[in-house]
């Protein structure tokens, strides 16, 4: 199986962290940390979170219209010489 490299994003600007208690499905926890590759509970929801932020930003992406003309992509594709 191919492993995907997950595309680095910079870092938010502040991030606080808070404890908490939760009710986590202790073998979707599992699987979520061998998908990711953490070994902690905290590493493992952290991650997991951080991959939806980053698919929802992907899909809103996909999802958006630029309005983009037959032209314009030919001009985008042209070969550059510099």
């Amino acid at each position: 199986m191919t492993e995907l490299r997950k595309p680095t994003r910079p870092p938010r600007q502040s991030r606080t962290t808070r404890r908490v208690t939760l009710n986590v499905d202790e073998e979707l926890l599992r699987e979520a940390g061998e998908f990711l590759g953490t070994t902690s509970m905290t590493e493992t929801i952290n991650g997991a979170l951080d991959e939806y932020v980053s698919l929802q930003m992907r899909l809103q992406l996909v999802n958006h219209d630029f309005d983009l003309t037959p032209e314009m992509l030919d001009e985008i594709r042209r070969p550059r010489t510099f």
